[in-house]
């Protein structure tokens, strides 16, 4: 907001006022009022008054007495801001007006000093607010002028894509007098099939005679038929023979079920057993629980009875000892508990690293390699042995259904147990 000024000098003061030439509907303002004494004054008075005109009609904005000084030298000065706010109506042509007024007594002379003077116009947009509009307008027609250049050279493009057009037209013109020679020649292709039709009808009488004949072969089919009819005989024999076998393969399948109930059997035995060492191992956890605590009383008495004979001193060493030993012995029977919880059935046989992914068909079966059936000297009709644990299948060619075999491996792991014990 550029700013201005209005002075005063006279022979015994000097006043400057500085505001805005412009103001701004419904915006507020800052003036400076200066003031000098040239002389020595006494009563000094100065009251400013604004005006806001509008409609025809003023309305005081500010009116006070803004410097009151019973005397003053040569050389004072002052100064005064003031805050001014211009309405928020929009009336026609405002502006506003200004009146100082300044009373004083100089050399017992009295003096009364009266200035107005028209201040700022007031506008709904200030200059530099016209001129930021205005260079954006100007902007906007530059823009438009852009475009309309870019419009200009898409014409100039569809005009040459017109005449590339027209071109097409005549060469689609010329191609279309071509079409209707050709249209021509087909009309007289077409009255050449119509008689090569009439030779086909005369074709279709020899094909009619031909249809006789192959009634006759039909009739030399249906005795084939007929013969082929025996021949269903023989595969009726054959189908039975393979129900025969299936009546077989029904019956191996009950064995195999009652293989598969008996392993059953021996698993819930194995799991009662289980059962049975983790209670034992339970009253092991209770018994060296007591044995920590007899352990505890001995070291207490041990401590009270430092300074007892040797005698005393070797009972509580015995007694410690058997402490000791029990502890041992708890040891011993925890591992023992682990190995049969951690290993109820046998280890998992490790392969040779030769694998072959095989596809489960229906029925859940898979085939053998043929070269995996070659190295362990399989052939149809032999038994295997099927089991599993730790996540994989394990398939064992056997000669006969062995019997018990999880209760052999159970007391080689007892066996084993105990030589740790007697160790």
């Amino acid at each position: 907001m550029s700013a201005y000024g209005y002075s005063v000098v006279e022979d015994d003061v000097e006043v400057r006022m500085d505001y805005p030439i412009e103001m701004k509907i419904g915006s507020c303002y800052t003036i400076t009022f200066w003031m000098k004494a040239s002389e020595n004054l006494t009563d000094l008075t100065v009251v400013l008054t604004l005006y806001y005109h509008a409609d025809s009609s003023a309305n005081p904005l500010y009116s006070q007495t803004i410097i009151s000084e019973d005397s003053v030298e040569v050389g004072w000065t002052k100064s005064k801001t003031i805050q001014v706010c211009i309405p928020d109506t929009r009336p026609r042509d405002p502006y506003v007006r200004s009146e100082l007024q300044l009373y004083y007594t100089v050399n017992d002379t009295e003096k009364t000093l009266s200035y107005e003077w028209y201040m700022a116009i007031v506008r709904s947009q200030t200059y530099q607010e016209l001129e930021s509009e205005i260079d954006d307008l100007q902007d906007e027609i530059n823009d438009l002028k852009n475009e309309v250049n870019q419009l200009k050279d898409q014409l100039q493009e569809k005009e040459e894509e017109l005449k590339k057009l027209q071109g097409s037209y005549e060469d689609l013109l010329s191609s279309y007098s071509s079409l209707t020679e050709k249209y021509q020649q087909a009309k007289a292709e077409l009255e050449s099939l119509n008689e090569d039709y009439q030779n086909l009808e005369k074709s279709y009488q020899a094909l009619e005679d031909e249809h006789q004949a192959t009634v006759i072969e039909l009739e030399k089919l249906r005795s084939k038929y007929e013969m082929l009819t025996k021949n269903y005989g023989s595969l009726e024999e054959r189908y039975q023979s393979l129900l025969s076998d299936y009546q077989t393969t029904l019956s191996e399948l009950n064995t195999y079920k009652t293989m598969y109930l008996d392993l059953k059997s021996r698993h819930e035995d194995l799991q009662s057993r289980h059962n049975d060492l983790i209670a034992e191992a339970a009253s092991l956890r209770q018994r060296i629980a007591d044995l920590e605590r007899d352990y505890g009383e001995l070291n207490r008495i041990y401590q009270a009875t430092l300074g007892e004979s040797s005698l005393t001193k070797n009972l509580l060493f015995a007694q410690t000892a058997a402490v000791i030993a029990g502890v041992g012995i708890y040891a011993l029977l925890s591992r023992r508990f682990m190995r049969h919880a951690a290993r109820p059935g046998e280890a998992p046989v490790e392969g040779n690293g030769e694998k072959r992914v095989q596809k489960v068909l229906s029925g859940r079966r898979v085939t053998i390699p043929s070269e995996v059936a070659s190295k362990l000297g399989l052939k149809e009709g032999d038994q295997v042995e099927v089991d599993y644990g730790n996540g994989a299948i394990i398939i064992k060619p056997v000669k006969e259904v062995e019997e018990k075999p999880v209760e052999k491996r159970e007391t080689s792991g007892e066996s084993n147990s105990a030589k740790e014990e007697e160790k």
